[in-house]
């Protein structure tokens, strides 16, 4: 009898251990997750036109960088990625705003902004190009609208392509910029910006290098800074990116740009020099 008691408390603390196990370690919701959904690239850009008009250009917390010098050496930045993206269904556009969080953001339709202190806090342009390359990626899969889709449901995103509720769109906003993507998304976007890298002759380890001086500065789960945040597990994220092999053939090529003037003038501007 005893001995048939200890058998059975045996078998619930192993099913009990090998349950915790499960739900403690096996990513459910990567293996479970929903399907994407259907919304249209026009959709999409109409969404993502929204979005920029009215809950970013028009906030008057958000002061956008205009300059001369800063907008010619992001144009070189910025296509030299592009221009290697191959067929893409959109016109990308990309904005600095000023503020010193060292983050990126995708909104839909291929609108891209960066923040002045992610800039400063790259060490090179191959540092930039590693985190744009990954925000095209999430663009290119389109994970962010597929979120949005998600996490709001296709009927509200519909209702604000029809009725222009500004208030809304602002709401939508701030739901797209703050969202968080899971391990396969990153994956997804890491694995395309490696590609995009090489085929810009940019050492896709440039990642790598971007993350480790991240966790460097920030330790590598800081609550407070945004990236880590809404693009979590960098240190596997790292290892990704060390162990990606270019083809054969691939020769790095350095981008020629002036990293700590252009540091210096980002560093400088104010938004009354805006031209």
């Amino acid at each position: 009898m005893r001995k048939s008691v200890y058998r059975d408390l045996i078998i619930l603390l192993t099913i009990f251990v090998a349950s915790w196990a499960a739900f403690t370690y096996v990513p459910w919701g990567d293996i479970f997750s929903a399907p994407d959904v259907t919304v249209s690239i026009a959709d999409e850009e109409k969404l993502g036109k929204l979005i920029v008009d009215y809950g970013i250009l028009k906030d008057p917390t958000i002061t956008i960088v205009r300059d001369k010098k800063i907008d010619s050496v992001m144009r070189m930045v910025t296509h030299l990625l592009v221009s290697k993206i191959g067929k893409t269904d959109f016109e990308y556009t990309f904005r600095i705003i000023k503020s010193d969080q060292v983050n990126a953001f995708t909104l839909p339709g291929g609108n891209i902004f960066i923040y002045t202190g992610l800039i400063e806090f790259c060490d090179s342009p191959e540092h930039l190009c590693a985190v744009l390359a990954h925000e095209i990626g999430h663009a290119e899969k389109r994970h962010v609208i597929n979120k949005l889709a998600k996490e709001l449901g296709l009927s509200l995103l519909f209702s604000v392509l029809g009725g222009n509720d500004n208030v809304m769109i602002s709401e939508i906003g701030r739901t797209a910029t703050s969202t968080v993507f899971d391990r396969a998304q990153e994956k997804e976007a890491d694995d395309f910006s490696f590609q995009l890298m090489e085929r810009s002759r940019i050492n896709p380890k440039a990642l790598a290098a971007f993350f480790r001086k991240l966790t460097d500065a920030y330790g590598a789960s800081n609550e407070h800074l945004e990236i880590l945040q809404t693009h979590p597990n960098n240190n596997s994220r790292i290892k990704a990116s060390l162990e990606y092999k270019p083809d054969t053939g691939f020769v790095e090529k350095k981008i020629d740009i002036d990293w700590s003037n252009m540091v210096s003038t980002i560093k400088n501007w104010d938004s009354t020099q805006n031209n």
